[in-house]
Order: structure tokens, then sequence, then C-alpha cells
């Protein structure tokens, strides 16, 4: 009887957390920025957006008794993290926090004050900081790598670390718009296949006839509007149908986060690189390994046949968008894709590419399927020295691959002199003859980096030190100031960083998107007086600067 009745609270208390709902996280209009599992490179947006209207300080409250499980402290992502575990198996996330309430503030400088670093990664025991439903926990802010103040919220199932739809959790947010669709895209799917792969806008693919032969494939560029916004955000499912057959299903239900980077095979990663589009594939890649596909079947076009084709998009709250258009079997020699000139590396094997000077380790799964990638060598006259092609910027990479590449004898000269090995690394061209810096570590002649990113590479130097500066404009200052230093770097980026007043490590906040350290006065426990701040600074190469800067507090 005593099994029974445990069975039966253990039915009841699953369907409940089910059916739990919660309130907002704060006491505003919800207004979302951004949807759960929008398209975003390299990741699914994995919560909610929700807009403070440009407002940073709005009270964040915790939706459900529970505990604080982490609290995640970063110049990127989140920004001020805070992680609040509830009875009920669910986590929620709270993001880009302009700060937090005092009793959680009070625990994580304690932690940056022990480890002497403001990047901080603290997992307090469960009786540590218990909270309860609709207490103040932070203030929403605009910290990490965000684009503007809002409030970052997620629902995450707690044993599965996995990300859920809020929306499921929350009142309803109004939305009685359909998906808008942009466009689609057509792909031959092997060899044979013949299709003149090309991005069709909507008005040139509604109730168009398109020519194609073979194993075919679809893409579409889509995104859904909320009623009170007016961002675009993600649409949850994708039916695709040849002649009243479904052939393609995908539903945005939740995505574990050990599987949220298969987004670069979920979408064109191509055209993402090249054009800022996300095209949402309704096929699926052999090392694709996302579970949101419930239906996919191969779309087979013969001579002659008409194949009537017809997506239907749907949004969390059930308002559906359908693009209708045809496909004609014709074998059209001009359409055929043919394989390029460049090898084809299978995606489930290991390969070592010694080729041209450079050497290239890939393992297995790197790639979603097989890949072709071009391996070349030029002496460039706009970088002045030698650019590697690796494959193109348009091949995604599952994982890092093993980059060496020779180090010309330019360079190679004047290490150990006026050079360091840490100011020499391989760096990527981009737009516009720009230089991206990717690492590595000098052996012997050779430079080894980890990266996954394919395309051009050079061998490039920084002998250059960050510029650090103060940002007050005066000298003396009260607890209601900030001291503000300015902070950038010409090319590796800011790694390090290390702030002392009258020769104590002091705890500064450094703010990438504003280029400058910040503490406030009133939490640095200064007395009156004079005081010297020394701030030393390092870029990804082992430039240092130190600067001095000596003020009065009263």
């Amino acid at each position: 009887m005593k099994s029974k009745l445990i069975f039966l609270f253990c039915i009841l208390g699953y369907f409940g957390a089910k059916a739990q709902k919660y309130p907002s996280p704060m006491d505003i209009q919800n207004v979302l920025s951004a949807s759960f599992a929008e398209l975003r490179p390299n990741h699914f947006h994995a919560g909610l957006d929700i807009s403070t209207g440009g407002v940073i300080g709005v009270p964040v409250k915790s939706v459900a008794d529970g505990y604080v499980s982490r609290i995640k402290v970063s110049p990127y992502g989140y920004g001020y993290g805070l992680y609040i575990t509830h009875y009920d198996g669910h986590t929620t996330v709270y993001g880009h926090l302009s700060e937090y309430a005092p009793k959680i503030d009070s625990v994580i400088r304690k932690e940056q004050y022990r480890i002497e670093s403001f990047t901080a990664d603290y997992f307090p025991k469960e009786d540590e900081l218990p909270v309860k439903k609709g207490e103040i926990i932070a203030y929403s802010g605009n910290t990490g790598s965000s684009g503007g103040p809002h409030l970052h919220f997620e629902v995450r199932d707690t044993k599965a670390d996995a990300a859920l739809n809020p929306l499921e959790f929350l009142d309803e947010v109004a939305d009685h718009q359909a998906p808008t669709v942009y466009g689609i895209k057509v792909y031959a799917l092997d060899d044979t296949s013949a299709v003149n792969e090309k991005y069709y806008t909507l008005n040139l693919i509604q109730n168009r006839t398109i020519e194609a032969f073979g194993h075919v494939g679809f893409g579409i560029n889509a995104v859904d509007f909320f009623d009170i916004g007016g961002r675009p955000c993600g649409v949850v499912g994708v039916r695709l149908f040849d002649n009243d057959t479904l052939v393609f299903h995908s539903e945005l239900e939740n995505i574990p986060f050990d599987k949220s980077r298969y987004i670069n095979s979920f979408v064109d990663y191509a055209e993402v690189q090249s054009d800022n589009r996300y095209i949402q594939k309704s096929f699926i890649e052999p090392g694709n390994f996302l579970d949101i596909y419930k239906t996919c079947r191969p779309v087979i076009v013969k001579e002659g046949e008409v194949h009537n084709m017809r997506y239907e998009l749907t949004d969390f709250n059930g308002n559906k968008k359908t693009v209708k258009f045809s496909v004609k079997g014709h074998k059209n020699a001009a359409f055929v894709k043919g394989k390029p000139v460049f090898q084809e590396f299978d995606w489930k094997k290991d390969h070592i590419i010694d080729t041209l000077g450079i050497y290239v380790m890939i393992k297995d799964s790197t790639f979603y399927k097989n890949e072709f990638l071009e391996f070349s060598r030029e002496d460039s006259t706009i970088f002045k020295r030698t650019v590697y092609t690796v494959g193109n910027a348009g091949i995604p990479a599952h994982q890092n691959f093993f980059l060496t590449i020779p180090v010309p004898d330019s360079i190679k000269s004047h290490i150990g002199k006026e050079l360091s090995e840490s100011q020499v690394f391989i760096a990527r061209t981009g737009k516009k003859n720009s230089l991206g810096y990717i690492g590595g570590k000098l052996s012997g002649d050779l430079i080894v980096a980890e990266t996954r990113q394919f395309g051009h590479f050079v061998i490039a130097t920084d002998t250059v030190a960050p510029k650090v500066y103060s940002k007050n404009s005066v000298t003396v200052l009260s607890n209601s100031n900030n001291i503000m230093i300015g902070v950038s770097d010409n090319f590796s980026g800011i790694s390090k960083y290390d702030c002392y007043i009258d020769g104590k490590w002091k705890l500064f906040e450094f703010d990438y998107k504003n280029a400058r350290l910040i503490s406030p006065v009133k939490k640095l426990g200064l007395e009156a007086g004079f005081h010297d701040l020394e701030a030393r600074v390092e870029d990804a190469c082992g430039n240092e600067k130190v600067f001095k800067w000596r003020f009065r507090t009263r």
C-alpha cells in the first residue's frame, strides 16, 4: 500500500510540475525582444529576452521557492548571471543583471576577492542562499554580451540540463501574428541531382514552378513577431508537404545545452557567414544529432514529375503561415551540381593533412557531412606574407581542429630578440582585409593552434601593449562616484587585468562594451584621504601596460 501511495504522489508531482505556472520575473509587461530557440551564431537562444524599455535597475524576482545554485560573473555571455534551482525539477536563469541582491552580492564578492578575479563561477551549497517566490534577487541590466538593457530569462530541466520554452511557464504573451517568410532555398543533395542552388525571395517562389531533378532538399528563411515589441523572434514548428504527404517536420520544444552547437547544421551555415541569413534546412545531415526532428523523408524528383510543395510554419501560440510552390522534374546539364575539384573528407573519420608546409589534424564528427576542402598557399601583397587556405569560411566545424603553419623567416629571425614567442600567432583574414586573432604556440619553426574556423590564415605578430588611462574627470571622489579606467587593445584583445589600491588587490568590473574597468568607490572600503591606484593590463600576447593614478576620497 505504501509503495502505491509513493507512486501516486510521484505521478501527481510530475503532472504538477508539468502544469506549473510562474509569475513574471519583473513587475512590468512582458515585451519580448528575443524568443526561445531563436537562431543565433553557433547556438540556439536558450530563453526569452524581456525588454526593460531601455531602463537598467528593474527589480528581478525569483519565480518560485528554491535556492541559488550558481552565480556566474563574466565580461561576456550572460554578464552577471544567476541560477536558482526550484523544487519542481526546474532551474531558472537570469542574465545580463546590473547587480545582485545584497545577500547574494556579499557571497560572490567574497569569492571574487578570494580568487582575486572579477570573472567568477561559484556554486553555493543548497542551504547557503535559499530564496522565496517573489523575493528580489537582482536588478536588470546590460552586462555581458547584451545589445541593450533587458533581462534574459530561462527555464531549464534541472536533471537533463536542457532549455525549455519559458512561454510554457509564464502567463501568455500576446501573439496573434503568424510567422513571416522571407524566402526559400533549394539544394542538390547528391552528386547526380540537378538543381540551381539559389535563394528565392518569397515573391519569386510563391505559386511558382522550379525546375530540379533527383534528390532535392529545401530550406526556409522565416521569423516570428509578437504583438508588442516589433523584434523578429524564432519560429517553433516547421512542416513541409510534398503533394500533401508530410516529408519534414521539426519542432523546437527543448534544447539540451550539449547539442546547441548543432544549429550550424540545422541552418545553412554558409548563408549565415556570407549574408547573415538564417535558412532552416528541411533535411538532416548525417552528423547532426539534434532531437528536434519528427519526420524526414527524401524528396526525389523524376523527369516530368510535378511536386506541389507546401510549407506550414507555426509559432508557440499556434499561429500558422502557409507558403506554396511547385517543383518540376527536368534534367538540365547546366544545373548539375557536380563535384568540386577539392579533396573530399568523410565526416565520420579522423583526418591528417600534410601539404604545402601546413599540417592539419581533424577529428571524426568535426563535420556534419562529407566536405570538400581546398588547400592552397599564396604570397599576399596586401598582408606582405604567405596566406594559407584551409577550406573556406562557409564550412562549419562542430569541434576544434589543430592547425600548424610554418613561421616565415622574416619573423623567425626576430624571435628571442625584438619578439617574444607569445607575440607570434596565427591570424585569420576577414572582410575588408582585416585580421582576426586565433592564437597558438610556437613549436620549433611552427605555430600550432586550435580553431573551429576554416578560411585563410597568416602568421602575425602583436607587440603593442594595451592603452590604459583614467576616465575620471576629477581626482577628488566621493562614495557616489565610480573609478573608471579606460582600456583598449589594437589586436589580440584584453586577456588579463588586476587593479591595486595602496598595494591591495581591489575588485573592478571589466565592461568590454564601454572599454573600461569600473568600480564604485563605496564598495572599495577606502578611508578619506589620498590613495594610489595601479592597474596592470595584459593582452593575449603578453604585452602589458601598467597605469598609475593618484586620487583622493572624502
